[in-house]
């Protein structure tokens, strides 16, 4: 018997071949060859959104999200060198920008630049249409979405992006079921708003007798 074991993040396939061979004048013989590729791929340890970083363009952030591990001078550092970096783009350059051993994955809607940290190795046309994906979902839910609805209402978008995103990798492609999920926890929020202005209400009345 022969084995063998297989690497870390390998992909088998199988192929079989069929083979006709007519060694005696009255008897055919089917010879069955089955050939094994293996695939290696080397398991990746990162994620593939190492952050998430909106800004204005006079370089205001409005909305950040660190899917690695940075500290806050850090942090701090990134986004001043995001801004120099995104900002001086002319508009008819590409959105694709290679950065300290990572790729800068940016587009700008409005007056908003929506713009990922991505692995060295993977595709930008993905990273590109995760930021569509965002862009669309806020748009649905704040009926054309502007930069004042991010300020006033920032903890929406940081709900929305958690139901697209966890730990850099995209969670939830459907924009109907993302809706769903909005509006659930919406109609919590309203509950528990209405117990506690009654609850309020009851007390405020116990007091003034």
């Amino acid at each position: 018997m022969l084995s063998y074991a297989l690497p870390t993040g390998a992909k088998l396939a199988a192929t079989i071949k069929i083979c006709y061979y007519n060694t005696l004048p009255n008897a055919n013989y089917i010879f069955l060859s089955i050939q094994l590729l293996v695939q290696t791929r080397k398991p990746s340890l990162q994620k593939m959104i190492n952050f998430v970083i909106l800004m204005n363009r006079q370089g205001k952030v409005r909305l950040t999200k660190w899917y690695s591990t940075y500290s806050q001078k850090e942090r701090s550092k990134l986004i001043k060198e995001f801004s120099g970096i995104i900002l001086s783009r002319g508009p008819k350059l590409c959105n694709f920008v290679d950065w300290k051993g990572y790729k800068v994955v940016y587009r700008r809607y409005a007056s908003l630049y929506f713009c990922m940290c991505i692995d060295e190795e993977d595709n930008e046309l993905e990273a590109l249409e995760i930021i569509h994906h965002f862009v669309e979902i806020l748009d649905r839910y704040f009926s054309s979405v502007c930069e004042l609805d991010l300020i006033f209402n920032f903890h929406k978008a940081y709900y929305i992006l958690d139901e697209i995103l966890i730990a850099g990798e995209l969670q939830e492609p459907s924009k109907k079921t993302i809706a769903r999920l909005i509006a659930a926890q919406d109609s919590l929020v309203e509950t528990a708003q209405e117990q506690a202005s009654s609850i309020s209400n009851i007390i405020s009345q116990v007091s003034s007798m």
